[in-house]
């Protein structure tokens, strides 16, 4: 009689080979990060930061920066967890005078080309500070993006996650020279490289980046984007002209309503006055706010769109990311920052870090956790002081 029992081949009377195991699929429980910072706790932090800058001429800031980054840190948790930040403000205060001290030795070399150089052909009206500054703002557009790289790996590395150490790999010279070649190139190319550009540099920010010793990874490609992009780049260039056509008819009925006739702007251009500047000012500012108005929902989009691909190309292992951030809220989001700083004349930055935090808490999604059990200490602890690159040529990095 036949072992129906036995899979197809077996041999009668041979023991009956067992299924082979499954593979243990990933764990995928969704989960968000939690921001439970308290907005009048941050600004007695701030205040206090703010009270002893007026003290100290500015001084004390490196150590106030720290008191704020504890806190926000310290009130961000993941899977039950906060983050710990461990920099102090004399490592941000030494970075500062590092740079203070390259930024004196090239005011020297900068003064031994003028006095042996540009000495006996000076130039109508370049005197030795004129060369100095035009000096810094050639070489702060690489210096302010190696900053950038450069701060955001001294962060990291002073991030703990479960007692483990973050960090980040790769040269922030390597980086700075990239963004500036890249972008210089979108500049040239009527920003028709943009996704390129966000691309390639999102990166090296990305896949050097670790908890320890997992590496994030980073997927992304140009291309998935470009055909978004195409369509953003030619509804912005309609609605420039858009606005041109809005902005010039609004100043011809208004001029007619005032009397003013096509020979007395003509007479009003040819003729610089004061009057000219503040028409001119004021003709600018209704331009730009009407640009503002017509463009930034388009930007919003783009904006969104961008960051949801960049979130979704990540990963930490069998960690994946994804948010589901959108058009409207990334418009209200900056729209509401930008009043906030400017009706309160920059007192509102508490404000702002806030409402990104608990938009980060909001929209962000973590599927899955990382193995606890896999993950050690980096070899890798990182720069002995840091952001003075940052502090001096980008005020952007908090």
């Amino acid at each position: 009689m036949t072992d129906i029992s036995a899979p197809w081949g077996q041999p009668e009377g041979q023991p009956v080979a067992q299924p082979t195991a499954v593979a243990a699929q990933p764990d995928l429980t969704p989960s968000r990060p939690v921001y439970d910072g308290q907005l009048s706790e941050l600004y007695g932090i701030y205040l206090r930061h703010l009270t002893l800058m007026v003290l100290t001429l500015g001084w004390s800031r490196f150590w106030g920066r720290t008191r704020l980054r504890r806190y926000l840190w310290n009130h961000v948790s993941i899977l039950g967890d906060r983050f710990e930040y461990r920099g102090r403000g004399i490592e941000l205060f030494l970075g500062f005078v590092f740079v203070l001290v390259i930024l004196g030795l090239w005011g020297g070399l900068m003064w031994l080309v003028w006095e042996f150089v540009f000495h006996e052909v000076t130039l109508p009206g370049l005197g030795f500070l004129n060369l100095f500054y035009l000096s810094i703002a050639f070489i702060g557009i690489p210096l302010a993006f190696v900053g950038q790289y450069a701060g955001l790996r001294y962060r990291l590395t002073r991030t703990r996650w479960r007692g483990v150490r973050c960090g980040m790999a790769g040269s922030a010279w390597s980086y700075g020279g990239l963004a500036t070649v890249m972008n210089m190139a979108n500049a040239m190319t009527g920003q028709l490289l943009t996704p390129l550009v966000s691309v390639t540099l999102a990166k090296p920010r990305l896949a050097n980046a670790f908890l320890g010793t997992l590496r994030l990874d980073f997927a992304g490609r140009a291309g998935d984007i470009y055909g978004r992009y195409i369509g953003y780049y030619f509804l912005n260039i309609a609605a420039w002209g858009l606005v041109i056509v809005v902005g010039i008819t609004a100043v011809t009925l208004g001029g007619e309503r005032l009397g003013l006739t096509g020979e007395a702007f003509a007479e009003l251009f040819t003729s610089f006055s004061l009057r000219t500047v503040l028409i001119l000012v004021i003709g600018f500012f209704v331009l730009y706010t009407l640009f503002g108005l017509m463009i930034l929902p388009l930007r919003c989009w783009w904006q969104a769109y961008l960051l949801r691909y960049l979130v979704a190309r990540t990963r930490a292992g069998n960690v994946l990311f994804a948010t589901a951030v959108s058009t409207r809220q990334i418009w209200g989001f900056l729209v509401l920052n930008y009043l906030i700083v400017v009706m309160t004349l920059g007192l509102g930055w508490p404000w702002v870090m806030h409402r990104t935090l608990r938009l980060i808490s909001r929209q962000l999604w973590i599927y899955g956790a990382p193995d606890g059990a896999a993950v050690g200490q980096p070899s890798d602890r990182g720069p002995r002081f840091g952001e003075g690159l940052l502090d001096m040529f980008d005020v952007t990095g908090f």
